[in-house]
């Protein structure tokens, strides 16, 4: 099947993988632009587990300031060689997480950075509202399960559905400039700094 260069074109610009990439998903799924990007979704996440053993020694730290200065980031971005670091591309994926902190305000990087302790806080928490509404116990366990995983998906960084394209998670995102650039790539760390509400830092 002969692929029309619009429609590679328009999943390059929603997913930034390389034309190749969009073209051989496309030819794959018979130009179903729905399936192609699910396809490089998948293959991206592939990509980027085969590198999961990478040392990502080199990155970059870049800063972000909100309109009006009153919240500030800080996030440190790494991947596996200086070539990428300089790598406008990966420069923007930096720049783009630093404002996904400051206006989604996670807490954690990932679900398994949690804390024991904070984690049955809050699993404490949702037992009681559950008992409080008169959930029959037996289901109260499967049920915060469900609602664990809301929570992650509102204070882990990797969890949070990205800001500029919701139908896409923070973990994906990565998982896409991975397969792009062909280097593992992690964040690190994080500072929020605001003028209301104290500071709060994440990470190694």
């Amino acid at each position: 099947m002969t692929i029309d260069i619009t429609i590679i074109q328009t999943l390059r610009a929603k997913t930034g993988a390389g034309v190749a990439d969009c073209k051989i998903v496309l030819e794959e799924t018979n130009g179903d632009l729905v399936a192609a990007e699910k396809l490089l979704r998948e293959r991206g996440a592939i990509k980027a587990s085969k590198r999961t053993d990478k040392e990502t020694n080199e990155g970059v730290i870049t800063s972000y300031i909100h309109p009006g200065g009153r919240v500030g980031v800080l996030l440190m971005l790494t991947c596996e060689t200086d070539f990428v670091a300089r790598n406008e591309k990966f420069q923007q994926l930096a720049r783009e997480l630093a404002m996904q902190v400051a206006a989604a305000d996670p807490l954690y990087i990932r679900a398994e950075d949690i804390p024991a302790a904070d984690l049955e806080r809050e699993k404490d928490i949702m037992r009681t509202q559950l008992a409080n509404e008169g959930k029959p116990a037996a289901m109260i366990d499967k049920i915060i399960e469900g609602k664990l995983n809301a929570w992650y998906e509102e204070v882990c960084f990797l969890n949070q559905k990205y800001l500029k394209n919701e139908e896409i998670t923070v973990g994906e995102l990565i998982n896409q400039e991975i397969a792009s650039l062909g280097e593992r790539i992690a964040v690190k760390r994080f500072v929020k700094f605001g003028l209301t509400g104290g500071n709060r830092g994440c990470g190694l």
